[in-house]
């Protein structure tokens, strides 16, 4: 429960909050429709730039099937076809086809766009294009009457004019992303899961012109900010533990000033470990001890510094402060297991019963003084520090 909260409180969430705001503010200035249409077209450009800089299939995807909806809802779209009720005959087989492309593209692995498995991709939409267009221009009745039949009842249609199939799709669209985002916690799959809630809303008050180009609008801006946020945490984070990567290290150490202490972590033995019990178990506890050092109080912040190990820093802080914080995290990693499965064999090909593993850290202190004012004299005397505490037996702090 309490992750599917962290869900509803996210940015996304925010931003969809605040797209029902100014849906409701400007729901009766019509005379603003072709400029709020235009910035909605605007944003999809961007949107569609970033995530082909950044290369995100996903969201380059996406964004094309949300655009290419507002469009086929649009005047402009109804006009270039020249058939009475244009837009009555296209509603239904769009509400139903982009909660499906969007689950689609969403579930498929990030391989590239202006490449082979972006013209797959590309072939996906052409091909619904293309039989659209064909079966709209030619009245095909068994296609068109396939998304009639799906009409609303009278009774659902009270409550929403989408199909019955389109509320089927997206309510199974977004049970199985939010699903799948419990488990994973991205940032452009917490985004799509708001996309799927924002176009659905778009297309429920599709009959009000500002509608669409609004709440569609504000799905690609979700999407641009995904783009920029996991762009961010790549650089930024480090993708095994979670923690801020040597990059985050860098720029929090330029920042330093006055007194300042600096920690260097080591798991002990973790060679030996990572021989013993494969490379698998060894990123486990390379997490688990990232989680642990996490935790870490007294204004310290832990960032993985390489291999097996970490650095806390401590703004304004002397060493002789920090280190009864230190000791508190290494009793705890100390305390801390792993549960290890075993290794599956080839003729059972089951693990073998769980056994608890325990690994111990060893920490460095140093402070900013006098004979160590710069942040890499610091680290430097941290290390020799490290080096002492694994010589007077390791699983200790020293200065």
């Amino acid at each position: 429960m309490a992750k599917l909260l962290s869900l509803i409180i996210t940015l996304p969430f925010g931003l969809l909050v605040a797209a029902g705001i100014v849906y409701l503010a400007l729901a009766t200035e019509s005379a603003l429709f072709n400029m709020i249409s235009n910035a909605a077209y605007a944003v999809y450009a961007v949107a569609l730039l970033l995530s082909w800089w950044f290369n995100r299939s996903r969201v380059f995807f996406i964004t094309t099937v949300i655009a290419l909806t507002q469009y086929a809802l649009s005047d402009l779209a109804a006009a270039a076809a020249g058939i009475p009720d244009f837009s009555a005959i296209i509603y239904p087989v769009v509400s139903l086809l982009l909660p499906v492309n969007i689950f689609i593209f969403s579930r498929l692995k990030e391989r590239g766009i202006f490449n082979t498995w972006g013209c797959g991709r590309f072939g996906i939409i052409g091909f619904q294009l293309f039989y659209i267009a064909l079966a709209t221009v030619s009245h095909d009745q068994i296609f068109l009457g396939f998304f009639d039949k799906m009409a609303p009842a009278a009774t659902a249609a009270v409550v929403t004019p989408l199909p019955s199939s389109a509320v089927l799709a997206y309510s199974l669209a977004f049970i199985i992303s939010v699903g799948r985002q419990l488990k994973n916690r991205t940032h452009i799959d917490n985004a799509i899961l708001t996309v799927l809630v924002t176009t659905m809303l778009g297309l429920h008050l599709h009959p009000q012109p500002l509608a669409i180009p609004v709440f569609f609008g504000a799905a690609a801006v979700m999407l641009i900010i995904a783009v920029i946020q996991d762009s961010y945490s790549m650089a930024y984070l480090d993708e095994l533990t979670g923690l801020p990567a040597r990059r985050a290290l860098k720029e929090e150490l330029m920042k330093l000033r006055g007194e300042y202490t600096i920690a260097m972590v080591d798991i002990d033995f973790f060679k030996k470990f990572n021989d013993t019990y494969g490379h698998d178990t060894g990123d486990d506890v390379l997490r688990l001890v990232a989680s642990v050092l996490q935790k870490v109080t007294g204004g310290g912040r832990a960032f993985r510094y390489g291999g097996e190990e970490f650095t806390i820093v401590f703004p304004h802080t002397k060493a002789a402060e920090a280190v009864p914080f230190l000791e508190e995290l290494r009793m705890a990693v100390e305390k801390t297991s792993y549960t290890y499965q075993g290794k599956k064999t080839k003729k059972t090909k089951r693990k073998s019963a769980g056994k608890k593993l325990f690994v111990t850290i060893s920490i460095g202190v140093a402070e900013r003084s006098e004979k160590n004012k710069q942040t890499q004299q610091v680290i430097k005397a941290a290390d020799t520090a490290l080096y002492r505490a694994k010589k007077k037996g390791r699983n200790c702090v020293s200065k």
